[in-house]
């Protein structure tokens, strides 16, 4: 996670694109701005910073051996634009346990998430790509957040999103937000059965907050992050992925709440500088 980071940082300032030093003190890369065209919703800005500590990929590693997945074991993934630090603590944790990962990746990200035009989470997954870090592409890419609000300042945020579908070459996924909700979940059930060949994966990983992830009951309020083998049963019609993933028996990774989460398993908060590696109970 540490050297990904390395490389984003990296590449971001060749790019041209400044690193601001009040928000992102630890120089990551992985902090966007506050607001803009391609933010969907607000964001607390100490749980993303608390999210680069590189630490929470071997956190991701202790979570995915307790439930018991094994090398060459396929998971499920749901990556989120608001949080790039986490999908990359995740595909971190992924490599080194050798498995195999389905991708659905969203544009879209809350303030402070991977919201830079040009530099989307697509951006950050393929310049990764390119540089030897991670073989992985996403099955399928969505505007996430974006289909129920345009975005940003001047409703410019659905047109940049398509462009970074389109740049980054990944199948897009036509989702319409609450509207489509129940069509949005089956679709994507369908496209992890397909790239799973059928099977059921080892693991669900959930990132952020997606509506197709999560659905829209009450129940998603009481999601605990980390690690459930067993979640509350969802009283909704349409209950999201995670829900579904979980009435099959996958055991579900759920990283949202980040506070609460870092503290749960011994990392700090907001951290400056970053911790050393490892560190965390």
């Amino acid at each position: 996670m540490a050297a990904a980071m390395t490389v984003i940082q990296e590449e971001k300032l060749k790019s041209g694109v400044a690193i601001n030093r009040d928000t992102d003190p630890n120089q990551t890369g992985l902090i966007g701005e506050e607001f803009n065209d391609l933010t969907t919703s607000l964001g607390s800005l100490p749980g993303k910073r608390t999210t680069t500590n590189p630490n929470f990929a071997g956190l991701l590693v202790e979570l995915l051996s307790q439930a018991k997945v094994k090398p060459g074991d396929s998971v499920a993934i749901n990556a989120s634009g608001s949080f790039p630090a986490l999908n990359i603590a995740v595909l971190s944790a992924v490599h080194v346990l050798q498995l195999n990962p389905v991708i659905i990746s969203s544009v879209g990200a809350s303030t402070y998430g991977a919201n830079i035009a040009g530099w989307t989470w697509l951006d950050m997954e393929r310049v990764l790509r390119e540089k030897g870090i991670f073989p992985y592409t996403s099955t399928a890419a969505s505007l996430g957040g974006l289909a129920d609000n345009p975005g940003g300042l001047d409703g410019r945020g659905i047109p940049l999103g398509l462009e970074a579908v389109a740049r980054s070459g990944i199948p897009y996924l036509d989702e319409k937000g609450h509207k489509t909700l129940k069509k949005d979940v089956d679709h994507r059930m369908e496209l992890y059965s397909q790239a799973l060949g059928g099977r059921r994966p080892a693991a669900f990983i959930n990132v952020g907050g997606s509506l197709a992830s999560l659905g829209e009951g009450p129940e998603v309020l009481s999601l605990a992050p980390g690690l459930s083998f067993l979640v509350p049963s969802s009283r909704s019609t349409h209950p999201g992925v995670l829900f579904r993933m979980n009435q099959m028996g996958v055991p579900v990774i759920h990283l949202l709440n980040v506070k609460k989460l870092a503290r749960r398993y011994g990392l700090p908060v907001d951290p400056i500088p970053l911790p050393h590696i490892p560190s965390g109970r």
